[in-house]
């Protein structure tokens, strides 16, 4: 009986170390939490964006509406002269970011995730989270994750 009791405990034990890592990279990533607030309003979401490249910063946030996605280069963000818009719909307001870049920012896919439909040197991202909430989400993505490409010069 105790060396039963023993070697159910030592599988615990192994469970616990095998599981952790995953699980606490998963819940500390403010990276994705902070890009799933801004694209969702929601710091969890089921079918959220997606990180696809961490480096470059690029994220591909699904539109199951119209069955495909939207690819977006956040390192091509000119966030100096980005800014938050309201659109007022009836007693509702919505927020907006309007982004451009010196480059495409944002690009629609096929749902194969892989080809590009069409892509843009703009953008205008819906923000359907509380703005205070997504004004630090952004401060966060853009000062610690996802600082601006510089443009490339032929010299």
């Amino acid at each position: 009986m105790m060396l039963h009791r023993r070697a159910c405990l030592a599988l615990v034990l192994l469970l616990c170390i095998a599981c952790a890592p995953g699980r606490s990279a998963a819940t500390d990533d403010r990276f994705q939490q902070a890009v799933d607030y801004v694209f969702t309003g929601r710091p969890d979401p089921v079918d959220g964006p997606q990180i696809v490249d961490r480096k470059a910063c690029v994220v591909l946030v699904p539109e199951p509406k119209f069955n495909r996605y939207a690819r977006y280069h956040l390192s091509r963000f000119k966030m100096d002269t980005a800014r938050i818009s309201k659109k007022y719909a009836g007693s509702q307001t919505l927020y907006e970011l309007e982004v451009e870049g010196d480059d495409v920012v944002f690009e629609y896919l096929k749902p194969d995730k892989v080809t590009v439909d069409y892509g843009f040197r703009s953008a205008h991202i819906s923000l359907p989270g509380d703005p205070e909430q997504t004004e630090k989400a952004l401060a966060l993505i853009f000062s610690q994750y996802c600082k601006r490409e510089k443009p490339s010069t032929p010299f």
